[in-house]
């Protein structure tokens, strides 16, 4: 279980923090890990995967399982659809790869002249080419804290294995292959067939975040309390005015000559910067903060969670404005 940086350190603050510390939780978007040319607009997700036996309804099995090409094909280019950021995406679940699935068998790749046919007939500029969903069913114990004895799961490692195929490349362009996994109380795992439903949704998002753009919900935090103007400022955000609570904290800011509340200033001000899109002004304004936080406060937790969380978010910000492009660089709030 993930423990979010945020909780870890509300809890260390302590309920009288809280009181001027609040969260604040949106919706961000985040960059694909394959960046592709603007002009692929027209995408065909192809089943390049082995023949499996028919899953059991009855059977929970530990070790090794397959994925199931057919759901997994049509979960993706259905997934891939509702993003909207490509023109259109065509989905071929007839299987490419008739062979029955054997213990060590290779990926299939296409050949240049079977990627130029398919390419031809469905019309489309590229093919996400889907060869293989690895399963693991692992039984472990989780320890919890204040937990007397380990609580007893089963970890369900998935592995997509797709390969991105341009006509005019002999290999595919990128081979993409995440890992993540689900975790099951003992005695609540379900049947392979069942799972193989449920991996193939899970490979269909898991693999569509590397593929195209996706919204991750995040959190940051912010100072409300020790003075009128903090509190004003905190009225504007609910309204979701960030200009009229940064034009508030800059006064702040100017007004103090030093003390808490101007580096908390600073801090808000970062905080604003970013939500109204402005990322090297946000980094001014944390570095601002940083020069006048002290070892040990409140204030330096806030500015150290603050910097990790911009610094995830700006690297990443000039591959997302690259992927936008072909929205005229729009980058949605």
């Amino acid at each position: 279980m993930k423990i979010r940086v945020l909780y870890a350190l509300l809890a260390v603050w302590g309920f009288a923090s809280c009181v001027s510390v609040q969260t604040i939780g949106f919706d961000q978007l985040c960059p694909a890990e394959v960046s592709l040319p603007e002009q692929v607009k027209r995408v065909a997700v192809v089943n390049n995967m082995p023949v499996i036996p028919e899953a059991k309804d009855g059977v929970a099995t530990l070790g090794s399982l397959n994925g199931e090409g057919k759901l997994t094909a049509e979960a993706l280019a259905g997934v891939l659809a509702d993003a909207g950021y490509f023109n259109q995406v065509i989905i071929c679940d007839s299987a490419l790869n008739g062979q029955a699935v054997t213990d060590g068998m290779e990926i299939h790749l296409l050949s240049k002249e079977e990627v130029s046919r398919l390419v031809r007939d469905l019309g489309v500029d590229i093919l996400f080419s889907l060869d293989r969903v690895f399963v693991q069913n692992v039984k472990k114990e989780i320890r919890y804290l204040g937990m007397p004895t380990a609580w007893p799961v089963v970890q369900t490692q998935v592995t997509p294995v797709l390969s991105v195929y341009s006509p005019e490349r002999e290999r595919p362009v990128r081979v993409v292959t995440p890992t993540d996994s689900l975790e099951w109380d003992i005695d609540r795992i379900p049947s392979d067939k069942a799972l193989i439903n449920k991996v193939a949704e899970f490979s269909a998002h898991l693999l569509a975040r590397w593929l195209t753009p996706y919204w991750e919900h995040t959190e940051r935090v912010y100072y409300t309390g020790g003075c009128v103007e903090m509190r004003d400022a905190a009225v504007y955000i609910r309204e979701g005015d960030w200009e009229g609570a940064k034009e508030l904290w800059l006064s702040l800011y100017k007004q103090r000559k030093s003390g808490k509340v101007k580096t908390r200033a600073a801090l808000n001000l970062a905080l604003a910067s970013e939500m109204l899109g402005d990322m090297d002004g946000a980094k001014k304004w944390l570095e601002e903060a940083g020069k006048r936080v002290e070892p040990g406060s409140e204030e330096e937790m806030v500015y150290r969670y603050a910097t990790l969380k911009l610094e995830e978010r700006m690297e990443g910000f000039t591959r997302l404005q690259i992927q936008m492009r072909r929205f005229g660089n729009n980058l949605p709030e």
